[in-house]
């Protein structure tokens, strides 16, 4: 085949793949339906027209005055008639049209066939048949009956009809002129004779005359040198595609095709040259073709994930599986290859042939995670030796690090290297958002898009306008409190983004359109979504059976973590931000859970069966733990999957170490605080997150102590809630500070005009180490200087690291002010301040004050301790008042012995849930008993911390 019409097949394929492909219908492709030609119609008409007119040359002439001694209906009857109106259906070349995507159709045929092909394959084509159709338009696709058609009876047949056809027809003449200005308009099923043909280049020629697009025509016939020059002269591109020629290509690129019951031998041959339009390849082999395909838009985007589908040809993907280690597409090109392959010779071979392709093949699998592809292994460990030389960090690669003082240098030299028109110029606005600087993304992003516009790099200009419209809550929220910026004007102007519109008119290749496409439906998404939602349910199950004596031998595991690795990666390479809706969200969460699920199943102990379980975190893991998950949902998968120790993997201990380190780094830098602080909320969660993750886990060399230098920095305690209040316990419990970071964070707690009761017991704990160290709270001189002394709690909490006038003072205080019983005993048994005295126990078993809190139970607690102060002999003399007050209080009766209360239904779950565990395992024998606490601890709608030790017990 010629050169020529491989560039013609190329350019028609470029045209389809940017949604600019318009193809214009003629009646040769109806002929095949049986609708007959133009000379058999208009014969028909003049068989009825008198003897004298028998010889009549001119066709518009015969129809004129057909119509007009008939008269209007009988000429239309009869010409549907003659053109078989309502008895013919679509055939395979109508089918072929639509599968090249065009995104017009235009024909001067009158039938519907088209119309019925549309509807067949439930395609969106807006059909326009008179001037009327064009103000209703629905869809961006039209198909434009040019000529009319018989449903109107507006069709252009005559002589009058022809001369007065700019005023019968002006807003479909100009909006297809528009349609060839604009367009590549390639014309089949027409003769090089063929007279609406003439009209139709003749009437466009004379309106657009030099700015006219050249058109493309479609014939089986072999053009002489002195014809082709004729039609180029008159703007036409002549297609020659003779039917030996198309089979041979057809042959020599392995597509196989018939001709679906064609009858006519013209309209197999335009079947067949539609067909290799559609599905010739450039490259002949897969290799080549996808390189050359990712070449072409490497400079836009760089991660195709499941997008690989639209890419990879038809023909060359039986299947479709993009599992955790690549893809399984049961691909006849691959299998040669690892045939091939078998043999020194043939790998020598494929080595010469793809020298020069190997390196970027091994580039492009990687960041895509295609590892292998139907089993042949893509990437080599030469390769992942090298990985850091050919991807160099990136700005998100620092972030993920914490590492602030790299990240800030890395901001400065790309805000000084100016756009460049290629993906690197979304690096910026994509880290700002990564840092929560929601409003200067926006301001990037809204000039890149008007560079990229210009430049008509239009995938980078739609990933800006997608990225404007995912961070516009964020702007909304950061400039909240801002009056120097319009931010409700901003926020009604990026509201008013009609994404999907704006994706259908770029003129991008269709199957990265496609990948936007799912992208803005949340197919991309949600698939991945309803997959990790099962799998995360299979890993369940696999820890229950695991429990049962039964093994994880499977890989749902493996599949699992690859649903967050796509998004990963695709999110990330891109610079896309599909990371913040409510989709990846849900999927993030399933695939947190089922790491931390699969790592806590038992191990199988018989070494002939192969487990399948996260044996260790690993960075990646801890990457996804750390950045992509609220701590509350951390904590809550914790809890439900009743997480007491994790063990890291070496790389996972390094990534903690390291992420402390840059952070204490960053601090002690000062120039760098401020990419530190853009949003503390996000580096907080970060924070919370590694604090959760290190307090479980059981690695001896796990150092983190530095973690106290960041949260004496940039902790708000106002933000500690009473979850992670006991997540700080835990970690001052296992990772002790220095006593410089434990007086700053005393400090912090104990002086800051918010607290919350939840932090009592950090400060606690910081308190005894204080004590255990000689050291006192240095701001602290007199009960005055108690930022809020009648805090009995607070108070209590620090008064190991209190010097001893200030504990004699608080001491006197507490004795003279306590008012209520359970405030009492919990310093008493809690926190042993010496306050226990007879006069003091009696005078509030008088009047005990009890109040049912939402996180405490004070009259359960309180006759708790006080059933245990009555069996210790120390306290012998208040024996008297303590049995008065048992005398009429039920609740006390009851901790004086529990097992031998002899009222059920007097018993409250609560009561039950403050007794010692072996006490409450006996009494959960007593079903009356057990059905009473779980059904209370099953609606716990404030997840307190001590009903985890009754479901055990349960």
């Amino acid at each position: 085949m010629e050169n020529i019409q491989l560039s013609n097949i190329l350019r028609i394929q470029e045209a389809s793949k940017q949604d600019r492909l318009v193809i214009f219908v003629g009646a040769g492709v109806s002929a095949n339906s049986g609708v007959p030609m133009w000379g058999s119609l208009i014969d028909a008409l003049r068989n009825e027209l008198p003897e004298s007119l028998k010889d009549e040359k001119d066709d518009l002439k015969i129809a004129q005055l057909y119509k007009d001694s008939r008269g209007h209906k009988e000429y239309i009857e009869k010409v549907k008639e003659s053109l078989m109106f309502g008895k013919i259906s679509p055939n395979p070349i109508h089918n072929i049209i639509l599968d090249l995507k065009p995104c017009h159709i235009i024909t001067t045929n009158y039938d519907d066939l088209i119309e019925q092909a549309v509807t067949q394959k439930y395609q969106q084509y807006y059909v326009v048949r008179k001037d009327e159709d064009l103000p209703y338009t629905q869809y961006q696709n039209t198909l434009i009956k040019m000529h009319g058609d018989f449903e109107t009876g507006n069709i252009v047949l005559t002589e009058s009809d022809y001369y007065n056809y700019p005023k019968k027809f002006p807003l479909i003449r100009a909006y297809v002129q528009s349609i060839f200005a604009s367009k590549l308009i390639l014309f089949i099923g027409f003769s090089f004779n063929d007279m609406n043909l003439k009209m139709i280049l003749s009437d466009i020629d004379y309106i657009l005359k030099e700015n006219m697009q050249r058109v493309y025509f479609l014939t089986n016939k072999c053009v002489d040198s002195i014809q082709r020059t004729y039609y180029e002269n008159k703007g036409i591109n002549i297609v020659s595609l003779p039917l030996d020629d198309v089979e041979r290509s057809l042959r020599e690129q392995s597509i196989k095709v018939n001709d679906l019951g064609l009858v006519l031998k013209p309209g197999i041959t335009l079947y067949k040259q539609l067909y290799l339009v559609k599905n010739f390849k450039k490259e002949k082999d897969l290799i080549n073709y996808i390189c050359g395909y990712v070449d072409s838009c490497k400079d836009e985007i760089r991660v195709f994930g499941d997008g690989l589908g639209y890419i990879i040809p038809k023909e060359e993907q039986s299947s479709w599986n993009y599992h955790s280690s690549g893809l399984q597409i049961n691909s006849p090109y691959i299998k040669n290859v690892k045939e091939q392959l078998k043999t020194f010779s043939g790998r020598r071979k494929f080595i010469i042939q793809y020298k020069d392709l190997i390196l970027e093949i091994r580039k492009q699998a990687y960041i895509n995670r295609v590892f292998s592809i139907d089993g042949l292994r893509l990437i080599n460990k030469k390769f992942y030796r090298n990985i850091y030389e050919y991807f160099p960090c990136s700005s998100t690669d620092y972030f993920y690090e914490l590492d602030y003082i790299n990240l800030s240098d890395r901001m400065k030299k790309i805000r000084s290297g100016g756009y460049k028109s290629n993906i690197s110029d979304l690096e910026l606005p994509f880290i700002l958002y990564r840092l929560g600087e929601y409003y200067q993304a926006y301001l990037i992003y809204k000039e890149l898009a008007s560079v990229t516009w210009k430049n008509k790099k239009y995938i980078l200009y739609f990933i800006c306008m997608y990225n404007i419209y995912s961070i516009r809550y964020g702007i909304r929220n950061q400039l909240e409190k801002r009056r120097d910026i319009d931010s409700l004007s901003i926020l009604e102007e990026i509201e008013k983004f009609d994404l999907p519109s704006i994706l259908n008119k770029l003129p991008i290749d269709i199957a990265i359109k496609h990948i936007f496409e799912d992208l803005l439906s949340y197919h991309f998404h949600g698939s991945k979504l309803v997959d990790a939602e099962k799998l995360k349910e299979d890993i369940s199950n696999q820890r229950k059976s695991a429990e049962n004596g039964g093994c994880s031998s499977n890989s749902f595991i493996y599949l699992l973590e690859s649903k967050f690795y796509q998004e990963f990666d695709f999110c990330n390479e891109n610079c896309i931000i599909c990371d913040n809706n409510s989709y990846i969200k849900s999927l993030y969460y399933n695939v947190a859970s089922g790491v931390l699920n699969s790592h806590v199943t038992l191990s199988n102990k018989r070494k002939y069966m192969f487990q399948t379980k996260v044996e260790k975190l690993s960075k990646e893991h801890l990457l996804l733990l750390i950045f992509h998950i609220e701590n509350k949902e951390l904590l809550n998968i914790i809890k439900q999957y009743d997480i007491k120790q994790i063990t890291l993997s070496k790389d996972g201990i390094d990534y903690l170490h390291c992420l402390v380190t840059n952070l204490n780094k960053s601090i002690i830098s000062s120039g760098y605080v401020n990419y530190i602080v853009i949003n503390q909320n996000l580096l907080r969660n970060i924070v919370q997150n590694i604090i959760s993750i290190a307090n479980r886990v059981g690695n001896n060399e796990l150092q983190i102590a530095n973690i106290y230098v960041f949260l004496n920095y940039v902790w708000d305690v106002s933000l500690l809630l009473s979850p992670f209040s006991f997540e700080l316990r835990m970690l001052v419990d296992k990772i002790k500070p220095n006593i410089d970071s434990a007086k700053l964070l005393i400090n912090k707690f104990v002086f800051n005009n918010y607290r919350h009761w939840s932090i009592n017991q950090p400060i606690f704990q910081l308190s005894l180490l204080l004590k255990d160290s000689d050291q006192t709270i240095d701001d602290i001189y007199s009960l005055d200087d108690i930022p809020d002394v009648k805090d009995v709690l607070l108070g209590a909490s620090i008064f190991e690291a209190l010097n001893k006038k200030v504990q004699h003072e608080m001491i006197d205080y507490f004795k003279e002010n306590i008012k209520e019983l359970y405030y009492l005993l919990i310093l008493h048994e809690d926190y042993h301040i010496p306050i226990l005295e007879e006069d003091i126990l009696k005078k509030l078993l008088d009047a005990p004050c009890f109040d049912q809190g939402l996180y405490q139970n004070t009259e359960e607690v309180s006759c708790s301790i006080l059933a245990r102060i009555r069996k210790d002999s120390e306290y012998n003399v208040m024996y008297g008042i303590i049995d008065d007050f048992a005398k009429h209080n039920t609740c006390f009766q009851f901790f004086l012995d529990p097992l031998n209360f002899s009222d059920l239904d007097m018993i409250r779950p609560t009561w039950v849930c403050y007794c010692d565990d072996d006490i409450i395992q006996k009494l959960l024998d007593i079903r009356i008993i057990k059905e009473k606490v779980k059904e209370y601890i099953t609606n716990d709608n404030f997840g307190k911390l001590e009903f985890d030790r009754i479901w055990e017990l349960l």
